[in-house]
């Protein structure tokens, strides 16, 4: 039996072009291949094989990867995944083929994917291909991924259930009235924290109403009529993606609450709406405190308590939650909740206008590190520059060469001088950077660095 070796491909993404190696050999017209090899024995999956590929030859790390497309040649299968850059060290790769001179030159390129059919390019169906898809790549990626596209932000239903406490009229307090929480579990997001009770993703074809209709029967087995939108807010996570909140009250309850969902609620209770526990989702927090405004300010006469539900008349009211510019604490903070294994800081050091950068013959790149165990991410910036005031300057997430789920965040400096082994960009330009970093210069460029003092 003929054996057939297995292989992986990146068509990777930096910005808008596709990232390619010049392959220039002796005795030999030059060719041009993407990123990859074969796979291993110790690869778990070809998309552990394609990111120690990336790794090897680019010291690359990627976001999200996509099967594209598979090349069935004599003896040979290649499995070929689209994925974006998020960072480029050459400094870092370590594949044979770089070690050995006899093998020739792997030049970097940067290359719009509709010209790559026009290359000589090994195998030739693959740069077809790339071409024939110009448009279509990228609009998958940006469908499966956070990259750059139309904005689709999610919507998050809020049902609060507020049992008992004293009558509430206008600018009176509350009183005892207390809220229903869940504490999270198993979800990957925020586990071990109490969160609004019950609550949801809008699905396609639903109302508002229906989904916290839809959520209380699912996630509490009771039946809920009459409910009103109390509160909207414009949520965004330190470091991470806005949604938008709905809160809502409803006007009556049948049956008894009961966690019907335990692999997802590790437990129920009822928490006075001004003593709150400690571990509460602080976008869970921020709308518990604004309905427990709105129903204290309600018009006196309605009624007072769920079950006898509170119902606010009138407009919702609207607020902004997490849109002020996020300290490192609470950066840091939201990466453990959103259960990223790891966390890179890099730095935008900003000096005399130019951008500080690690330069090599053929890329640039900002100055980056991962967070030890037990390190803040301001110990983790002290190792990379001396630097006293810094503002953040974006983040994106990735998956390192060991499969490990990572979120990088990007801080703005100014520091007092270059240090050592950085060197300046012309000012005003992004010299060779990937488009990923590009991105943090550009956001740190036009207004993040509001809190630093000039120099």
């Amino acid at each position: 039996m003929t054996s057939v070796r297995h292989s992986v491909r990146a068509i990777l993404f930096d910005g808008d072009d596709v990232v390619l190696f010049r392959r220039v050999r002796a005795g030999r017209e030059p060719y041009w291949i993407t990123p990859g090899g074969g796979v291993e024995p110790t690869d778990t999956s070809p998309e552990a094989a394609l990111r120690r590929e990336l790794d090897e030859e680019l010291g690359a790390t990627a976001g999200p990867v996509l099967q594209v497309f598979t090349l069935v040649e004599p003896g040979r299968l290649s499995t070929v995944f689209a994925c974006r850059l998020v960072s480029l060290d050459l400094s870092r790769r370590s594949g044979p083929e770089f070690l050995e001179p006899d093998i020739g030159l792997h030049e970097v390129r940067r290359v719009r994917p509709e010209e790559v059919r026009a290359l000589n390019m090994v195998p030739p169906e693959l740069g077809e291909f790339i071409s024939a898809n110009a448009a279509t790549l990228p609009a998958l990626l940006d469908a499966a991924t956070y990259a750059p596209g139309r904005y689709r932000p999610v919507v998050d239903v809020h049902l609060l259930l507020i049992d008992g406490g004293a009558p509430v009229h206008s600018g009176v307090s509350t009183g005892g009235a207390r809220v229903l929480l869940g504490r999270r579990q198993g979800t990957g997001y925020a586990d071990g924290e109490w969160q609004i009770m019950p609550s949801g993703h809008l699905e396609e074809g639903e109302s508002v109403v229906d989904t916290a209709v839809r959520e209380a029967r699912e996630e509490l087995g009771i039946e809920v009529d009459g409910c009103e939108v109390v509160h909207v807010m414009h949520h965004r996570n330190a470091g991470g993606t806005a949604r938008i909140g709905m809160f809502l009250v409803p006007r009556s309850i049948t049956g008894i609450p009961v966690n019907a969902e335990p692999h997802k609620c590790a437990e129920l209770a009822w928490f006075r709406l001004d003593r709150l526990p400690e571990r509460t989702v602080p976008y869970a927090r921020a709308g518990v405190e604004a309905v427990r405004r709105a129903l204290a300010s309600r018009p006196p006469g309605l009624p007072a308590a769920v079950g006898t539900a509170a119902v606010v008349s009138g407009p919702p009211v609207f607020s902004l939650h997490g849109w002020d510019v996020p300290g490192s604490a609470d950066l840091a903070s939201e990466a453990v909740r959103a259960g990223f294994e790891e966390v890179t800081v890099c730095l935008v050091a900003l000096l005399d206008g130019a951008v500080l950068v690690h330069s090599d013959d053929e890329t640039d790149r900002l100055p980056a590190t991962v967070v030890r165990p037990g390190e803040g991410v301001q110990a983790a910036l002290a190792r990379l520059a001396p630097v006293e005031e810094v503002a953040f300057a974006g983040a994106d997430d990735y998956v390192s060469p060991l499969g490990r789920i990572g979120r990088r965040l990007a801080f703005s400096a100014r520091p007092a001088e270059a240090p050592e082994g950085l060197v300046p960009l012309p000012a005003g330009s992004l010299g060779r950077l990937p488009y990923a970093e590009g991105v943090f210069v550009r956001h740190a460029s036009s207004g993040l660095l509001h809190g630093l003092s000039s120099r």
